[in-house]
């Protein structure tokens, strides 16, 4: 009996090598793709992967993407930077790369089924197809993953949403494989290597102290209270690194303004907000919003509001979020995703 192909994004870490193991179960004849997306220092995991992938008799593709990458990924990072935005990288990427990637891979060898190691559920409801938080909230992806199209999503399987991560490397290591199981975590932004934005930003522009170079500091009031070395080195919410007068208390960015090259410092609860301004939105299905509780996300975990927010629609391009308790140092460029109960019903990006 042939079994049904699936493709399956495969890096060869815990959480893809395990989605393989549980999808052989489930009976599918895998399809593993490597991405290679950056010219990275240790390019090793494409060597782990094509071994795993030969151990656990599964075939193995590599896709080469470094331009595209560079081009969707990169190339917008430095410029939200250097235009006082803070990006999300992995939103983009993981909505318009890994995932096109896979769907583009899977038409080209006539595979219907696409699957991934995020932790994440997909259902579908009322003629949509939604997803839901992992069961493990501190590796819930979902707030990634908010631009995801239906097409995608249609044909998508996540076989680690139902699982935490401490039974993930379980599986791993009770199918003889302890050496995958407990493999160290990639943490932040891929392409940085470990190392400060700040570096990779001098990187391509060795000038960054010139741009736009050294600014002033003001109150709220509209004082000038000190200075700052360039906007690129600063978000909402960071305290370091501002020039103060001699005796102030330490503050934090409210605001940039790169038309002036100035910076609105605050102390803590100044950074609290209730309403926010949203572009760029979608939804999964737009009368979602009418629906009640509506949770907003401005980040993947922490410093979250708590209560129901209202949403009102007031363009094709923008929208308006009043929330019931404070979000703090919301900054230019985050996602703001929306959820009912575990449900992610769309987002958009901070204004």
């Amino acid at each position: 009996m042939e079994h049904e192909k699936i493709l399956l994004g495969f890096s060869g870490g815990t959480d893809s090598f395990t989605s393989a193991l549980l999808l052989k179960q489930m009976g599918y004849e895998i399809i593993a793709v490597t991405l290679n997306l950056w010219d990275f220092t240790d390019t090793s995991f494409i060597d782990e992967a094509k071994q795993l992938a030969k151990e656990i008799n599964i075939e193995h593709h590599v896709v080469n993407a470094k331009n595209l990458f560079e081009k969707k990924v990169v190339e917008p990072f430095i410029a939200d930077y250097l235009n006082a935005k803070t990006p999300s990288p992995c939103s983009v990427c993981n909505n318009h790369i890994k995932f096109e990637l896979l769907r583009q891979k899977a038409d080209e060898l006539g595979i219907e089924k696409i699957a991934t190691g995020h932790y994440i559920n997909i259902e579908h409801e009322d003629e949509h197809y939604y997803i839901r938080r992992g069961v493990d909230e501190a590796k819930d992806q979902s707030y990634f993953l908010w631009e995801l199209s239906q097409d995608v999503l249609s044909r998508a399987l996540t076989p680690l949403g139902k699982y935490t991560k401490t039974q993930v490397r379980e599986i791993a290591s009770k199918a003889g494989y302890g050496r995958v199981a407990h493999k160290k975590e990639s943490m932040g932004v891929c392409f940085l290597e470990n190392n400060s934005y700040i570096d990779f930003l001098k990187k391509s522009h060795p000038d960054l102290d010139n741009i736009p170079g050294e600014g002033l500091v003001y109150d709220e009031k509209g004082e000038k209270i000190g200075a700052h070395k360039g906007l690129p080195f600063y978000t909402v919410g960071q305290k370091k690194d501002l020039y103060l007068k001699e005796g102030m208390p330490g503050l934090y960015v409210k605001s940039m303004n790169k038309v002036d090259n100035s910076i609105v410092a605050a102390n803590k609860p100044a950074l609290k907000t209730r309403e926010i301004s949203v572009e760029n939105y979608t939804f999964v299905n737009i009368k979602d919003i009418c629906l009640g509780e509506i949770i907003t996300n401005i980040r993947g975990w922490g410093l979250n509001p708590t209560e129901p927010s209202q949403i009102e629609i007031l363009n094709e391009k923008y929208l308006r979020v009043t929330l019931q308790d404070d979000a703090w140092a919301v900054a230019p460029g985050q996602p703001v995703v929306f959820y009912l109960g575990d449900k992610l019903i769309g987002g958009g990006v901070a204004v």
